[in-house]
């Protein structure tokens, strides 16, 4: 996993308001994104035979990713870093995979299922979790 989700104690000063502490915890996981995802990106750039020039963190309402192919720029949502590790695996392929096939066709399905055989069970899994928690008491 990305993280262990057991608990995580944030240590602010007791006049910290919740948009403030909401702002260092997105950082923190922001942190372990960008630890985490470089390994992942050349792991499976290899495996693709596609690179990579760079790639972003940003909060995504309704996407778990997005892909610029011109750029060879890759985004991920940051509420990844709170999600399964497999399933962050599979949306940095998922995004690399677009550097080979722009659409979602069967030419990317099987490139999917070539790299991911189960990249249909993560799918799955993203889609039955909610990509943010908006009412988190802080």
């Amino acid at each position: 996993m990305v993280l262990k989700h057991s608990s995580i104690e944030l240590y602010v000063r007791p006049e910290t308001d919740a948009v403030k502490r909401k702002s260092i915890l997105d950082e923190w996981y922001r942190l372990k994104l960008k630890e985490t995802v470089p390994a992942l990106i050349e792991k499976w750039e290899k495996k693709m035979n596609v690179q990579v020039n760079e790639f972003g963190i940003k909060k995504m309402k309704t996407r778990w990713g997005t892909c610029n192919r011109q750029a060879k720029r890759i985004w991920l949502n940051l509420e990844l870093a709170k999600k399964p590790a497999k399933c962050l695996e599979y949306i940095v392929v998922h995004e690399m995979a677009h550097l080979l096939e722009r659409k979602h066709n069967d030419r990317f399905i099987a490139l999917m299922t070539g790299f991911i055989p189960k990249w249909r069970f993560y799918k799955d899994e993203l889609n039955r979790l909610p990509i943010t928690h908006a009412d988190w008491n802080y």
